[in-house]
């Protein structure tokens, strides 16, 4: 479980180089925030959409579609699982957006053995104090403190889903090297982070392309409450340290 947070981790890391809170009624088209040419560009492509599968997994499955705009400024990342453990039938369509300051998460569909589970609310999240924990993240990307803290070694190039990216690895811990993750980016974009059997790779890029509006909205209907992510993190900490 340890490794696989820590592949995780590094794979948010190469990707990006119930709450108490403030709601707000759902409007049609809400956009949750604002983009700004002052923000720094996060990919290469003006705009595109990444399609991804990752590896099964205890009866999971769990496809993957990246939006992006203005050169990743707005993001938004929609996710399908379906899991069929020990009879139990479940399915979770969902949309990660972020834009701004902001990131916002609601369930499009959630249901268990057929019955619908849905919520129509959203959680909003100012990131905006944790921008200088974000970049200081992305700074451990820096080819040199790779090299020093994590083993980086580029591996040459790789083609995935038409397209050819720099391969890389890098060592969970310096103590073991043969335990490596590996990843391929693309004009700075994810195609591939695997770490043994756990898989995420690209299967089609569309580069350039127009991006709908609207999978940068909450859709009608829905409730955002906004929800002050360093309270739920203390709240995660003290509830763990209860244990």
């Amino acid at each position: 479980m340890k490794r696989t947070a820590r592949f995780l981790l590094i794979s948010l890391m190469v990707a990006t180089s119930a709450c108490s809170g403030k709601t707000d009624s759902g409007k049609p088209g809400t956009d949750i925030g604002i983009s700004t040419d002052s923000s720094p560009k996060r990919y290469e492509l003006k705009s595109g959409i990444v399609h991804y599968e990752m590896s099964q997994t205890m009866g999971m499955k769990t496809q993957e579609t990246l939006y992006f705009d203005d050169y990743g400024r707005k993001e938004a990342r929609e996710s399908i699982t379906e899991a069929n453990i020990m009879g139990i039938r479940t399915r979770e369509h969902k949309m990660t957006i972020t834009n701004g300051d902001y990131v916002i998460n609601f369930d499009i569909e959630k249901s268990t053995n057929g019955k619908d589970e849905t919520s129509r609310e959203a959680t909003r999240t100012n990131i905006k104090e944790f921008r200088q924990m974000a970049m200081a993240m992305g700074s451990m990307m820096d080819p040199v403190e790779l090299k020093k803290n994590m083993d980086y070694r580029e591996e040459g190039t790789e083609t995935i889903a038409g397209v050819t990216g720099t391969k890389f690895s890098v060592s969970l811990d310096k103590g073991q090297s043969a335990e490596r993750v590996y990843g391929v980016l693309y004009k700075n974009i994810s195609m591939k982070s695997q770490m043994g059997p756990i898989q995420i790779k690209a299967t089609k890029i569309e580069e350039n392309v127009a991006v709908p509006a609207s999978k940068f909205e909450v859709p009608a209907g829905y409730t955002i409450k906004d929800v002050n992510l360093q309270e739920e993190m203390d709240k995660a900490s003290a509830a763990g340290a209860e244990k």
